[in-house]
């Protein structure tokens, strides 16, 4: 986007050919506002999740799932098992869906698409300036 000087007070604002606090919003900039506003909340989520999985793998590494046991007269410790019967090995053995190359995977696809509408929401800004200058 674009800055003006005029912020925060817009009424003042001497630059209203090329503020982007005075092009009007159509329905098609609302939409990919909208999109893009989406795909910002997912990228979130997704890097939440990135953490956490960082969180788990610490963890893991930290022995928090393992348990002592005595295995012929000496203590070992194993891998405590999940829900479904499985050694904890992995943070995508305590949660379903913490597998990372999948994680990186949509985080990359998701920042490709913001870009993709940023470029698309510029385009639109780009050709309303136009037409507010041609009717101003």
């Amino acid at each position: 986007m674009f800055r003006c000087d005029c912020y925060p007070n817009h009424e003042i604002c001497k630059n209203k050919n090329t503020c982007e606090f005075w092009i009007p919003l159509n329905e098609k900039l609302k939409q990919v506002s909208y999109q893009i506003s989406y795909e910002l909340n997912k990228l979130e989520s997704l890097h939440q999740r990135k953490q956490y999985y960082f969180q788990i793998l610490s963890e893991i590494q930290e022995g928090r799932y393992t348990e002592t046991v005595a295995i012929d007269g000496r203590l070992k410790k194993i891998p405590k098992k999940n829900a479904r019967g499985e050694d904890i090995l992995k943070p995508e053995d305590v949660q379903v869906g913490l597998n990372y190359d999948i994680i990186l995977q949509e985080i990359t696809d998701t920042e490709t698409i913001i870009r993709e509408l940023r470029r698309t929401e510029n385009n639109i800004i780009r050709i309303l300036k136009k037409r507010a200058n041609d009717f101003g």
